[in-house]
């Protein structure tokens, strides 16, 4: 893994762990609403779904980015067996 994807992953796991630790789910909720889905890369979809995925019943557009998610990878064919099994 290159250091700026991982620094991009760091970036992503501190930012939603904050604002869970902080009680601010809207602003989070807020946040995986309004993802680029399109325009991100596997490793940044995977990374916010697994960091949101311990408020997951606190954040309704979750759902929506899970879905948005498995569509685009089915489309770009980057959806690989399993890869999103336990996000949903």
């Amino acid at each position: 893994m290159t250091s700026e994807r991982q620094w991009t992953l760091d970036l992503i796991y501190d930012s939603v762990d904050e604002l869970m630790r902080q009680g601010e789910f809207q602003q989070l909720d807020a946040l995986l609403a309004g993802l680029p889905v399109a325009e991100m890369s596997v490793d940044v979809l995977l990374g916010y779904l697994t960091a949101s995925l311990p408020a997951r019943s606190r954040l309704p557009s979750r759902n929506a980015l899970y879905a948005k998610t498995e569509q685009t990878l089915k489309e770009r064919g980057e959806l690989e067996a399993g890869l999103l099994h336990g996000l949903e």
